[in-house]
């Protein structure tokens, strides 16, 4: 049958005890939660809570944090974004050992504006020196010290996973609040825009990274005096070299060792705690992904060999409409990964209009051999979603 998690936001529990939550749940033949404790701002039309709409504050994280298990020098969460106690936590993590229940932590790294707007100089910097506030930057020692306090933090609560959602870089465009572009950009341009050259980046980098940022702020001129040279030119890597030279695929392949770096840093910490690690992968949500969405990783920083070979488990978000989409990509994890597969799937909308969609999802993911199977948004379900996510995983 396999492991099914439903990813869940706090405000479930606020407005319900674990002890009632827990055991419907496992009535519809979810095994666990992947419970957000660390998030990114968010308007969400719940209804769960009422029907209501709420808001969810950027980069808070909803328990009381144990400060002692963050490194020296390490940036850690400011009390405001913190919950007073850790009440809600405990009483989930007691209801569900009791109920042989999975807990996983769910956690967002480093899309996180509250503790960007705090420490701007540690966020993702491009050419032009602008600092993207939402987007910490890995690179950093400061930052460094703050995910791995983090995953110690979390890891020492008696979970069962870290389920790890955007520790990498990001694109330009990444759902800012009225976000504003008013100039037309290609893959390209958005992708050299936002290429983070703080001084950690530059530091990480063998070569004169200095250098590099200068030569594509001057690249960039031309779109900002006159349009986008490069608005119909695909963004691989081939293309960039020849645009800007091979060494910036050398800046890049740098980008991804350190990455790849702090997942190393994160497994050991989870090791420690007997916790397994689990790679919330987005490369299926980047634009042109299709089929073969690892193709793309390398986009926001992720080498998936070296990923691969750290975490316990990969787990892809899925959302796609036809079950035709879902085997296609089912297929193409298979063929590229070596670590346990757990996807994740929206049965609602935009992705799913029907039980039988959703079904056939299913069935497609298992004939990959893919059993353990992920459901976002328990806050956001309607009855139905769940009635129909029962039976489609007893189909």
């Amino acid at each position: 049958m396999g492991r099914h998690n439903a990813f869940t936001f706090p405000f479930t529990f606020f407005r319900q005890p674990a002890a009632q939550v827990i055991p419907e749940l496992q009535s519809y033949g979810f095994t666990g939660i992947n419970l957000a404790l660390n998030y990114h701002a968010s308007r969400d039309f719940l209804l769960r809570q009422g029907p209501a709409l709420e808001y969810l504050a950027d980069g808070f994280h909803y328990y009381q944090p144990n400060h002692d298990l963050y490194p020296e020098g390490a940036v850690t969460p400011h009390p405001k974004d913190t919950l007073l106690d850790n009440q809600l936590l405990d009483g989930v993590m007691h209801e569900a050992n009791v109920r042989n229940f999975e807990v996983n932590a769910w956690a967002v790294f480093m899309h996180n504006s509250a503790l960007g707007y705090q420490y701007p100089k540690l966020t993702v910097t491009n050419c032009f020196g602008n600092h993207f506030l939402s987007e910490l930057c890995p690179s950093s020692r400061e930052i460094s010290g703050y995910i791995s306090g983090l995953s110690a933090d979390l890891c020492s609560r008696g979970i069962t996973s870290l389920a790890m959602e955007s520790l990498h870089f990001h694109g330009a465009h990444h759902g800012e609040h009225h976000e504003r572009f008013f100039l037309e950009m290609g893959e390209i341009t958005a992708f050299l825009f936002s290429l983070c050259f703080c001084p950690s980046c530059i530091a990480n980098f063998s070569g004169d990274g200095a250098a590099l940022k200068e030569k594509v702020a001057t690249l960039l001129q031309p779109f900002l005096a006159e349009a986008d040279p490069w608005l119909d030119v695909a963004l691989t890597q081939e293309n960039l070299a020849n645009i800007v030279g091979e060494e910036l695929l050398l800046y890049l392949s740098a980008r991804e060792q350190t990455v790849a770096e702090r997942y190393r840093e994160v497994g050991a910490i989870a090791a420690r705690f007997g916790v397994r690690t689990k790679f919330v992968d987005q490369s299926p949500l980047i634009s042109g992904s299709a089929g073969a969405p690892l193709a793309k990783s390398w986009q926001v920083g992720i080498n998936n060999a070296l990923i691969d070979s750290i975490v316990d488990i990969y787990e892809p978000l899925i959302y796609r409409t036809s079950a035709r989409e879902v085997s296609e990509i089912a297929r193409h994890l298979r063929g590229e990964l070596t670590s346990d597969i757990t996807a994740i799937l929206r049965p609602t909308f935009p992705d799913n209009s029907s039980e039988e969609s959703l079904t056939a999802k299913v069935k497609a993911l298992r004939e990959h051999s893919i059993t353990d199977i992920d459901f976002y948004l328990l806050d956001a379900m309607r009855p139905r979603d769940l009635s129909w996510i029962s039976r489609a995983l007893t189909s």
